[in-house]
């Protein structure tokens, strides 16, 4: 009796480990946020860097000069993944590029994220201090590809620090959910 529940765990455990990857859901939640979020809670986070000129100097093949992404997820009925926004910015100036994603998985306390329009795939996981690391394996593909400096081939990892909801403003792309966000961040 005892030896065959003790096979039962063993079966059942070997199983949930050949699963692999697991739906992100409070995971990601805690990457992202920091915690947990309540049911239909507005969730939000705001990560950024700028890379000063000393650095950009000692990395030249970097191009990304600022980049910014806001993290929020929705507070409607059946809204379980968190939408992220980004925006680089380039040394040789021009527009800046934005592409959105999701992370519809998390295996090891990494989010395993997707840019929309088939643009290719990106990892989040957490930091020291509160931070994040970004990692893009290849150039985003974006909807609306325009030419411009783009990105360089040290243009792979980014970490980027929490900051204030000011700083992601701009990358509020749902009229309809930008005055709730707001008012849950405090503006």
């Amino acid at each position: 009796m005892v030896k065959s529940r003790i096979c039962t765990l063993v079966v059942t455990l070997a199983a949930l480990l050949a699963a692999g990857p697991l739906l992100a859901g409070e995971s990601e939640q805690r990457v992202l946020y920091g915690r947990a979020l309540e049911d239909r809670e507005l969730g939000w986070a705001c990560y950024s860097r700028h890379y000063d000129a000393a650095h950009l100097r000692t990395h030249p093949d970097q191009n990304v000069r600022d980049i910014a992404m806001l993290a929020y997820r929705p507070d409607w009925q059946g809204a379980d993944a968190s939408i992220l926004n980004f925006e680089a910015r380039f040394r040789k100036g021009g527009e800046p590029v934005q592409f959105s994603g999701e992370c519809p998985s998390v295996d090891g306390g990494v989010l395993a994220c997707g840019i929309e329009c088939d643009g290719g795939e990106f990892s989040v996981k957490t930091a020291a201090g509160g931070a994040i690391l970004v990692d893009l394996p290849a150039e985003p593909g974006l909807c609306d590809a325009a030419d411009g400096p783009g990105f360089g081939p040290d243009d792979k990892r980014f970490r980027l620090d929490r900051v204030d909801i000011g700083d992601c403003r701009g990358l509020i792309w749902d009229d309809e959910i930008r005055p709730r966000l707001l008012k849950s961040a405090g503006r």
